[in-house]
């Protein structure tokens, strides 16, 4: 599959996602974070958040990880103060609404959603 066809496919995935998930608030998350930590980290993923894990990791990074975090594929920034994650775009509109705030932490996992969609469906 092409990179273009690739990042077609997730921008569908996304809509799908999108328009038929029911939408988890930080109430239901907190309740049950293990078992709901991909599910709502990715109704914030939105196209950006995929162009920029594409164009500031890229899939063949993605794939060589061997962390199942993917720490490993991201650099620290200023002086390891922050690191790429932090940068990843989010629906921050939705995630006003849903209750989650916008700190380095939920872009962090909001990039690493977007990642592991780039990876399911290359896969």
């Amino acid at each position: 599959m092409t990179e273009t066809a690739l990042s077609f496919s997730i921008l569908l995935l996304l809509l799908v996602i999108v328009m038929t998930l029911d939408k988890i608030t930080r109430t239901e998350y907190i309740e049950n974070s293990s078992e709901l930590h991909h599910a709502y980290y990715s109704q914030f993923v939105t196209p950006q958040t995929i162009a920029f894990v594409n164009s500031q990791i890229g899939l063949k990074k993605l794939k060589a990880s061997d962390d199942p975090h993917l720490n490993d594929v991201a650099r620290w920034e200023q002086g390891g103060k922050t690191w790429l994650w932090d940068r990843s775009p989010i629906n921050t509109t939705l995630a006003k609404e849903l209750g989650e705030g916008s700190s380095m932490s939920t872009h962090t996992c909001v990039g690493k959603a977007a990642a592991r969609i780039i990876l399911e469906e290359a896969s």
